[in-house]
């Protein structure tokens, strides 16, 4: 049988939805989100170190002077550079892990043998004389 108006004629009234209660975790976790620390300012500027920031703007074809004036004098246009060349570089590591590439040993196999003048004698175990 079909439930329908006719066999409950007196429906459950709906309690009209006045206010949320947001969980005092919950309430934690949404304010970590708009913490400054997940900003690109923010990781840009403390998080990558002076090396990755070169690599980015290299990338992102932006000058020398670009790494001394900082995030925050970037205007909008150097700031989606940047933006485009990060997300360049995460395809060029999929790239190579999807091709299961990326072990240090595979970049160097094949690679033309050259002779290096490294003098490992420092590490050569001797007996003490007596």
């Amino acid at each position: 049988m079909v439930n329908t108006a006719i066999n409950y004629p007196n429906p459950a009234p709906l309690k009209a939805v006045t206010g949320r209660h947001v969980p005092k975790g919950l309430a934690e976790i949404k304010a970590l989100m708009g913490s400054e620390r997940h900003t690109p300012e923010y990781v840009y500027t403390k998080v990558l170190s002076e090396q990755e920031r070169t690599l980015v703007c290299f990338a992102a074809g932006l000058k020398r002077h670009h790494l001394e004036s900082g995030f925050a004098n970037f205007d909008a246009d150097t700031r989606l550079k940047i933006h485009k060349a990060i997300l360049q570089m995460e395809q060029l590591v999929k790239a190579f892990t999807d091709a299961n590439a990326m072990a240090p040993a595979k970049f160097v196999q094949h690679a033309p043998r050259v002779e290096a003048n490294t003098n490992y004698s420092h590490l050569t175990i001797t007996k003490a004389q007596a």
